[in-house]
């Protein structure tokens, strides 16, 4: 794809370079009347030693029940309530993601959980959302990497997917995890169809967890950076144009490529995800994949005229790459 004017772009450089969650009223005689005139609405003392007997059962029954609602642990022994497998996980909130990093120089992804992942009792499980993917809406493009279309660092695998650690770029290979079950991981992966799972044994990654997050919304073209709950910056960007559009869905960082030029049309640097453009497959040479990176014509911020990757303002992006980790998640809006 050549340069077709002022909103276009190069995007991200290639990786390889060379590869295509009322009471009860009380018992009473109304004033100024004889009880024994009424003997139908008197007590006896019978019916009332009964009544008091009841009152007294009751109480002692509601004091038992307070008792038991307390925070005491219960005793040791197996549960007698069947609660499903997916309330008994510990459950990370939105707020944060955990990342899994490879350990070893290449890891494999397997592209299909291990044959007992149905029946294995959830460790933990991410409350993150679940975000509309627009790959859903779009025409199919070919999977990538693919048998016949390597990218650098990123292979098909008979297992699934091969990855090299660290990756073309020289960083850790990272991924997003979204669940573990006994000792397997569902992870988040760069490949495309966007969004595809993948599953890795946890004795291969070390794990970690951050507050950071990055949200997009592309309707007011504003890019947020949250540790936590707090707003860390906020910044407007240049996203895609309607050919070659921004792909929404939860994504996340997986690289941070420093540029040769900092005046150059990345700016200082770019910041990779695991996304990819959803309507290209080659993009100068290489992968289409979509990156966060600074701009030389900031004049164009807030505009949509870029090939799919999120333009940021060069002071903006540099304060961004100083505070996140590689994995941090980047969730995507209309």
């Amino acid at each position: 794809m050549t340069d077709d004017g002022p909103g276009s772009d190069a995007d991200l450089p290639n990786p390889g370079g060379d590869t295509p969650g009322g009471g009860e009223r009380p018992w009473y005689e109304p004033d100024g009347q004889d009880a024994a005139e009424r003997p139908d609405r008197r007590m006896s003392r019978g019916r009332i030693a009964l009544l008091v007997g009841l009152i007294v059962v009751a109480i002692v029954a509601v004091v038992i029940a307070l008792a038991g609602s307390g925070d005491d642990p219960a005793p040791d022994g197996p549960s007698t309530t069947a609660s499903s497998a997916s309330t008994t996980a510990e459950r990370w909130p939105a707020t944060q993601a955990r990342i899994a990093t490879a350990k070893n120089p290449s890891i494999i992804v397997h592209s299909e959980p291990p044959t007992d992942w149905d029946e294995m009792e959830p460790v933990s499980v991410s409350d993150s959302p679940d975000l509309p993917q627009s790959q859903d809406a779009m025409s199919p493009r070919d999977a990538l990497p693919r048998p016949d279309y390597p990218i650098q660092g990123r292979y098909v695998d008979p297992a699934g997917w091969s990855f090299n650690n660290p990756t073309a770029w020289g960083d850790p290979f990272v991924m997003l995890v979204t669940e573990q079950r006994g000792d397997w991981l569902k992870v988040e992966i760069p490949v495309r169809p966007n969004g595809t799972d993948g599953y890795v044994n946890v004795e291969d990654v070390s794990l970690s967890d951050t507050g950071f997050r990055l949200d997009l919304r592309l309707g007011t073209r504003t890019l947020t950076l949250y540790d936590g709950n707090d707003v860390v910056l906020s910044t407007q960007v240049v996203i895609g144009k309607s050919e070659t559009q921004t792909p929404t869905g939860r994504f996340y960082i997986t690289d941070l490529v420093e540029q040769t030029d900092p005046a150059g049309f990345y700016g200082p640097l770019a910041l990779a995800t695991n996304a990819y453009s959803e309507q290209i497959d080659v993009f100068e040479n290489g992968v289409p994949v979509i990156a966060l990176h600074g701009t030389n014509r900031p004049e164009l911020i807030g505009q949509d005229v870029s090939n799919g990757c999120i333009r940021v303002p060069n002071e903006q992006i540099l304060k961004i790459a100083d505070q996140i980790p590689m994995g941090t998640p980047i969730d995507i809006t209309a």
